[in-house]
């Protein structure tokens, strides 16, 4: 059995101590005040933007519950007011067939207009009835009884060359057709350029004015137009009415009218327009004068003629400036 050791050194009084464990100190940082100013603002702008977050939400919020409550409205009024595309195509192809149409015809009235009948009672009232179906109630167009005196026409050609809308009226729209025509007169060729003024009704083309001639051809002789040209369409102005500046204008047009139907030489000295060329004036008609500052509009027509005894009446349309004691016209037939 083994017995317990007693270690008699650990009590003798002589015996030395144990030394002692030191505790180790806690080390104390010394941590340094910073001299720095750290500066301590209320966030106004984060407060602000919250605000206007929350404000633009409440707008939303309310617009969306107005337009909910009224979606039955809207929806109502957006189909009356709704396009049909179907009867939107339908009307397209309408106004391009009626141009269409109002082209063609108007090809082919001229055609029947410049070719003149053969001697018989029932050819000269076939081909009047014809082109008197096309041409509105009130207006006269000389040569559509078939009476040339005597002289034969012969259309060669009549080719389309250009069409514009020249106004509207409740539904019609009026076209100005414009038509270059290649004819003969007692085998003289002769070419033109002829613009109608028409309207599509009723299945059919109506010409509501007589039909314009002129010259396309751009003038290369030099002008004498007045400087610093305006680009100008006078509407309104000032009627003449009589007294020696009425006097002048119609002493003018007469004379300018003879140079343009010949298309004489000295035409470019009183305009900036070409000639119709070898023909005769036979008499004109001014039918209004009017001025808005220092331009005059005349209308009117004149009758010519490229063989005597077969007559052509034209409307016409000039705006002109006064050049010292004459005038000089700037436009014709535009």
């Amino acid at each position: 059995m083994n017995e317990p050791k007693i270690h008699l050194e650990n009590i003798h009084p002589s015996a030395p101590k144990r030394p002692k464990r030191k505790k180790k100190q806690k080390q104390i940082k010394n941590t340094e005040i910073s001299s720095r100013g750290i500066p301590f603002k209320k966030r106004f702008f984060q407060n602000a933007l919250t605000v206007f977050f929350y404000g633009l939400f409440a707008v939303f919020l309310f617009t969306n519950i107005m337009v909910l409550g009224r979606l039955d409205t809207i929806v109502s009024v957006a189909n009356e007011k709704a396009i049909d595309p179907e009867k939107l195509l339908a009307e397209m192809k309408a106004g391009e067939a009626a141009s269409d149409m109002v082209t063609y015809e108007g090809e082919q009235w001229l055609a029947l207009y410049f070719t003149s009948p053969v001697n018989t009672e029932v050819a000269v009232t076939q081909r009047k009835e014809k082109l008197e179906s096309h041409v509105a109630e009130g207006v006269r167009i000389d040569g559509v009884d078939g009476q040339t005196d005597g002289v034969q026409q012969h259309v060669q050609k009549v080719s389309y060359i250009h069409q514009e809308v020249a106004g509207k009226q409740d539904k019609d729209i009026l076209y100005r057709t414009l038509y270059e025509v290649v004819m003969s007169e007692n085998k003289q060729t002769k070419k033109l350029q002829v613009a109608l003024y028409g309207v599509y009704k009723e299945g059919q083309l109506v010409i509501v004015q007589l039909p314009e001639y002129l010259n396309m051809t751009k003038s290369t002789t030099p002008s004498r137009a007045v400087q610093n040209p305006e680009n100008y369409f006078v509407k309104d102005g000032n009627a003449i009415e009589d007294g020696k500046e009425k006097s002048n204008i119609e002493s003018f047009i007469q004379k300018y009218l003879e140079l343009y139907c010949k298309n004489d030489a000295n035409l470019y000295l009183v305009s900036a327009v070409k000639g119709l060329d070898q023909a005769t004036l036979e008499g004109a008609t001014i039918d209004q004068l009017v001025k808005k500052g220092d331009v005059v509009r005349v209308q009117g027509t004149y009758t010519f003629s490229y063989t005597k005894g077969a007559p052509h009446t034209s409307y016409f349309s000039l705006e002109m400036r006064q050049n010292k004691d004459s005038y000089f016209v700037e436009k014709m037939n535009e």
